[in-house]
C-alpha cells in the first residue's frame, strides 16, 4: 500500500506546482492549521508553504490566526473566499431565472422546516422542545445553507449586470 501511496504523491508532486499544492491543501482547512502541518500534506518545505499561506492570505483565500497557547500562526480556510467560490461555481451552472426561483423554492423549504418544528432557526433544537429528529435538522441546517449560497450568487450575478451596464453605457 506504501507502494501506491508514494507513487500518487510522486504523480502529484510532478503534476502540480508547490503553490497549487498548498492551495488545495489549505482549501479543506476549516480550522487553523499550522504551516508545517501543511506543508507535510503539501509534500513541501515548511518555509514554502508559509510564503504561499501569507500571499493567500494577502489575497483573501486564507484567514490567519495565532494559537493562544503555542503562538504560532494558524490558516484556515477563508469563509468569505469559500462563499464566493460556491456563488461563483453556482453562476457557471445556473442562469439567473432558475437561481431566483430556486432561491424561492429554497425559502419555502425553511418555512416548512419552521412549521413543522415549532422553531425559527435549527440551532434552537438545543433548548427547545421539539419531536424534529436530527435528520430533519440536518437538512434545514443544510437547506439554510444552500440558500445563503445561492443568494450570495444572485447578489453577485445582479451585481455583475449592474457594473456592466454601468461600464457599457
Amino acid at each position: 500500500m506504501s507502494n501506491v501511496n508514494e507513487e500518487a504523491e510522486a504523480d502529484w508532486k510532478e503534476e502540480t506546482t508547490t503553490f497549487q499544492r498548498v492551495k488545495s491543501v489549505v482549501s479543506r482547512a476549516y480550522d487553523g492549521q499550522t504551516a508545517g502541518e501543511i506543508a507535510e500534506r503539501a509534500l513541501v518545505a515548511e518555509n514554502t508553504a508559509r510564503t504561499h499561506l501569507e500571499d493567500l492570505a494577502e489575497d483573501g483565500f486564507v484567514e490567519t490566526a495565532t494559537d493562544p497557547t503555542t503562538k504560532a500562526t494558524l490558516y484556515a480556510r477563508s469563509w468569505a473566499s469559500l462563499t464566493f467560490e460556491q456563488a461563483t461555481d453556482i453562476l457557471e451552472n445556473t442562469d439567473s431565472d432558475t437561481l431566483l426561483t430556486r432561491v424561492q423554492e429554497l425559502q419555502t423549504e425553511i418555512e416548512a422546516y419552521r412549521r413543522e418544528t415549532g422553531l425559527d432557526d435549527p440551532t434552537d433544537i438545543a433548548w427547545a422542545e421539539t419531536d424534529a429528529d436530527e435528520e430533519t435538522i440536518q437538512q434545514w441546517k443544510t437547506t439554510r445553507r444552500n440558500l445563503s449560497f445561492a443568494k450570495v450568487a444572485l447578489a453577485l450575478d445582479q451585481a455583475e449586470d449592474n457594473v456592466r451596464k454601468t461600464v457599457t453605457t
